[in-house]
């Protein structure tokens, strides 16, 4: 008896570990879905390294961004991958 109910809370255990890890799959490919788009000239987003800026150009692979103030920018080229979300459209 104390097999059967020690394979029961593996199987369990199992189970709720590859759902919370699936849903945290889908929740990341469905974000960046979303960021290919509604990515535009002009939008302000935010990279997975956490820099701010704004878009200044971009194509499939590449996106020029402008981070900083008025007194000091920097220009930053990275992929469109890197995009974690979309601050303002």
């Amino acid at each position: 008896m104390n097999l059967k109910l020690e394979y029961i809370i593996l199987i369990i255990l199992a189970l709720m570990f590859y759902f919370y890890s699936l849903k945290d799959d889908l929740v990341k490919k469905k974000n960046k879905k979303f960021v290919r788009e509604n990515l535009k000239v002009g939008s302000k987003i935010m990279t997975e390294s956490k820099i701010i800026g704004e878009v200044v150009e971009f194509n499939k692979a590449d996106c020029l961004i402008i981070s900083g103030n008025e007194e000091k920018n920097s220009y930053l080229l990275l992929e469109t991958d890197s995009i974690e979300k979309i601050l303002e459209i």
